[in-house]
């Protein structure tokens, strides 16, 4: 059975993996109250590599990232990027299930073994990545009006409640375009360029053209929606208190009250960011086992199972929260931008005919194949 992917499940999954983890942090801080000018800068940036990620496909649409590094680098050069790109994915999926431990023991379950909640989060990811790549497009439709309708009551609520002061916002550029830069890689490499993990997916397009052109679309809602979430964040907490925050869009929501009785909305936040950590986690261990799969070409299942094992034990070697975090946020985009910046960029400057045409002789120039799990 041939695995399709329809525009509408493309546009939902874009979505929720761009949201993802993000409302847990306040990205671009560094710059203060032009936090969100630094996201938009960003954002900006960002659809211009989705515009080289989708160049690149459309080389090649049958292919995946692998399978372009493959072209671009040859076999084995190919092959051993993929299986680097592969493993690079299952760091950062790992990063999202010791984000879902330290959230829950934070928020919910403070006496239960962290150890316990991973496991249980991370065995529902892993029995959505051996059901495939359809199966787990489609619960994202499932997920999607909860998502939506829990942020869009969320913020009618805070300006119900007259709680964002605007004038936290100003003055805008007040040290002028110094800061903004200096929230660079950071703020580019997560979320925006994190959607090159889309590379290992828009083969699987029912309609590669339509899919294009919602990438386009579903980017530019998400990254709006992002935006506006981080100016909401400044405009309630302020840049000081932002910047020394463990979870931000939770304070934010702790501070609804209206006609006495409708408060404790914080319990959402965390439900909203379990569904993100989940997708965000399970995205990107799919994406591993597919790069690593199409460069070895071993079993689907096999390579989930072995990659799974990996992922959930180097959850723990991070000694606390704080070291997460900094690792996350400090050291990891600096080596991640490598394959989220440089490589795509370096494949756009390769000659277009000669690829073209080494994809038409692998049989990778036309419709989608599909991933084999046995």
């Amino acid at each position: 059975m041939r695995q399709r992917i329809g525009t509408l499940q493309i546009c939902t999954m874009i979505i929720l993996f761009q949201i993802g983890s993000t409302p847990l942090f306040e990205l671009g801080i560094e710059a203060k109250q032009d936090s969100w000018l630094a996201m938009a800068v960003a954002a900006s940036l960002g659809m211009g590599m989705i515009w080289v990620y989708l160049r690149l496909q459309q080389r090649a649409p049958q292919a995946d990232l692998t399978g372009l590094y493959k072209l671009h680098f040859g076999r084995w050069a190919g092959g051993l990027l993929g299986v680097v790109q592969g493993l690079f994915f299952a760091y950062e999926s790992m990063r999202n299930v010791r984000d879902f431990g330290e959230l829950t023991t934070l928020t919910l379950l403070e006496q239960t073994p962290q150890w316990i909640v991973m496991l249980v989060i991370f065995g529902i990811s892993v029995y959505t990545v051996w059901q495939g790549v359809e199966v787990f497009f489609r619960a994202s439709i499932l997920i999607i009006p909860f998502v939506m309708l829990s942020y869009f009551v969320l913020i009618v609520l805070l300006f119900a409640a007259e709680i964002p002061k605007l004038s936290l916002l100003r003055p805008v550029l007040e040290e002028g375009l110094q800061p903004i830069w200096g929230a660079f890689p950071n703020v580019l490499v997560f979320p925006f360029s994190q959607m090159v993990l889309f590379l290992m997916f828009w083969k699987y397009a029912a309609s590669p053209a339509k899919a294009y052109r919602v990438t386009y679309a579903s980017y530019a809602i998400v990254a709006t929606f992002l935006i506006g979430i981080n100016a909401l964040i400044i405009s309630v907490l302020g840049p000081e208190v932002a910047s020394v925050s463990a979870l931000p869009m939770l304070e934010v929501v702790e501070l609804i009250r209206l006609a006495n009785f409708i408060e404790r909305l914080d319990v959402i936040v965390t439900l909203l960011l379990f569904l993100g950590l989940y997708v965000k986690m399970t995205a990107l261990y799919m994406g591993g086992v597919l790069a690593i799969r199409s460069a070895c070409g071993i079993s689907y299942r096999w390579c989930a199972a072995l990659l799974g094992i990996l992922i959930y034990g180097t959850s723990f070697l991070e000694p606390n929260n704080v070291a997460h975090i900094w690792i996350g946020l400090e050291l990891t985009p600096r080596v991640t931008m490598s394959y989220q910046i440089v490589l795509p960029l370096l494949m756009l400057l390769s000659g277009i005919a000669w690829v073209k045409r080494k994809a038409e002789a692998a049989g990778l120039s036309g419709p989608a194949a599909k991933p084999s799990q046995k």
